[in-house]
């Protein structure tokens, strides 16, 4: 990164001593480029050859054009001037190239200046050198920015933006120019991007291999930047995550948000240990008889199934897993964050079952990640419209509203409503002068029936996802809740 006058330096690889006999090497020539005149020797002109230069000063010199034996031709050829209708100070640039010199360039528009004329004199080593020079320059946000290609050594971090374009606008007009024998190369203005140059910065700062201590508000600013810039390696390492290893389960778990997760990233690569029963009369070795996945009992409530802790773990379900792209070797059982009031938790009393209602931004992220996959994958056989529903909005505006509702365990999850731990989900069901709500009833397809029941607001939650069967479940792992209008506000903050 840099901001200042500091140069950057061409590559030395290209430099070859060895300067083919184009020319005559002793011999002097006089190109004048714009109000500027260069003497300049055969051997410099030579060592960058064919050129423009090498081309016409041979015509000069042949047989046919001029007769060697005659001196006043010798002597009128020896002081016949070049003119070139060009920038001398690019020729400068150029001169020193010739001269076999390193050429230092210190902005994007000596850059942009110096291509146009390589190819304008038509000079191969330097075009080349332009063209495999161990840096990009730009500008961004009126900053002038010198950036290192071994920057994108990580796989995922290219081809990004610079590459792409250094591979499309210059070389476009390089075959522009070859192709039409152009006079001149079209006018093209140096390389700008309207974007913050601090982000930038902060961006060549970690794609360095340096750390940064980054808020909330700056991570999502420079994971935007990421994207724009297509620096995707870079984006999953500033993606908030958490990785563990999980005892009870002897698998290991990364834990992101759910706006984070990208679709490539997901997969179900084995079968795990799930509770037979979400429902919630669960006790600790008792549980009702029913469906697992749509707690519709098929017992009445109060009989129950006497089971041992090794049996009420013998369902096995594919978990989801999530390997992050460009980062993991392998997939971890993933935990999904969500941190808005989208997701709401329904208890139907009636029908004894437990649902969860997404809608909003985290429905449209769900849909984006699980909506459409292969036959052949695992959710190729889920139809994820047996879960979608639309229905009308409660704002004051005509709108439909998209809502996903899933089947849901809550048996491992610590749950704090309104404030207070809750360590037996019973008995938010059994309060029923605190907790006796109109929820939808879930069995009507156009969820126009209410029934008895409990809705519970999350502010923020952790989820893990099951399948089975081609059956989705939805289990909650932590959860922070509201049940009404007063709790809500309750959780308001002061400016």
């Amino acid at each position: 990164m840099s901001n200042s006058p500091t140069v950057a330096t061409l590559s030395q690889e290209h430099f070859n001593p060895n300067i083919p006999q184009i020319l005559p090497h002793e011999k002097m020539y006089k190109i004048q480029v714009g109000k500027s005149l260069f003497k300049i020797s055969g051997a410099s002109l030579s060592s960058d050859g064919p050129s423009f230069f090498t081309e016409y000063f041979s015509k000069k010199r042949s047989p046919a054009n001029n007769n060697d034996s005659n001196n006043d031709s010798i002597e009128s050829s020896e002081n016949e001037v070049l003119f070139i209708d060009r920038s001398a100070e690019v020729f400068e640039w150029i001169y020193q190239h010739l001269q076999g010199y390193i050429i230092e360039i210190k902005d994007e528009v000596q850059y942009t200046m110096l291509f146009a004329d390589a190819m304008y004199y038509n000079l191969p080593r330097l075009r080349s050198l332009l063209k495999e020079t161990d840096y990009y320059f730009t500008n961004i946000g009126g900053q002038s920015f010198k950036i290192a290609k071994n920057l994108f050594r990580r796989k995922g971090d290219s081809p990004n933006y610079f590459e792409i374009y250094a591979a499309t606008v210059y070389i476009d007009v390089e075959e522009l120019i070859i192709s039409r024998k152009l006079l001149r190369p079209p006018p093209h203005s140096a390389p700008y991007v309207p974007r913050s140059s601090e982000y930038f910065k902060d961006l060549l700062t970690l794609l360095g291999g340096a750390t940064l201590d980054l808020d909330d508000n700056r991570r999502d600013a420079l994971i935007k930047e990421c994207r724009y810039y297509r620096f995707l390696n870079l984006e999953q390492r500033l993606i908030k995550s958490h990785v563990s290893y999980n005892p009870t389960t002897k698998k290991e778990e990364i834990c992101l948000l759910l706006k984070d997760l990208s679709k490539k990233g997901v997969t179900f690569p084995a079968s795990s240990a799930f509770p037979t029963s979400p429902c919630f009369e669960e006790e600790l070795c008792s549980v009702d008889e029913c469906d697992p996945l749509l707690k519709t009992c098929e017992q009445p409530a109060s009989k129950k199934i006497k089971l041992n802790v090794t049996e009420k773990y013998n369902d096995s379900w594919n978990m989801l897993c999530y390997k992050r792209p460009f980062l993991d070797n392998h997939a971890r059982e993933l935990i999904f964050q969500i941190d808005s009031t989208d997701c709401t938790i329904i208890f139907n009393k009636e029908s004894q079952s437990i649902h969860v209602d997404i809608t909003g931004e985290s429905a449209q992220k769900f849909e984006a990640l699980f909506g459409s996959h292969p036959p052949n994958t695992p959710f190729g056989a889920l139809n994820l419209n047996n879960y979608h529903y639309r229905f009308p909005s409660d704002s004051t505006q005509a709108k439909i509203e998209t809502h996903y509702l899933l089947p849901a365990c809550i048996y491992l999850c610590d749950l704090d409503v309104n404030g207070i731990k809750i360590s037996q989900v019973q008995s938010l069901l059994t309060d029923k002068n605190r907790f006796n709500d109109k929820v939808i009833d879930v069995s009507d397809p156009l969820g126009v029936k209410l029934c008895s029941g409990l809705k519970l607001y999350l502010r923020k939650s952790l989820w893990k996802l099951a399948m089975k069967d081609g059956k989705i479940m939805l289990l909650a792992i932590k959860a922070i809740a509201f049940n009404g209008t007063k709790e809500y506000y309750r959780g308001y903050e002061y400016l």
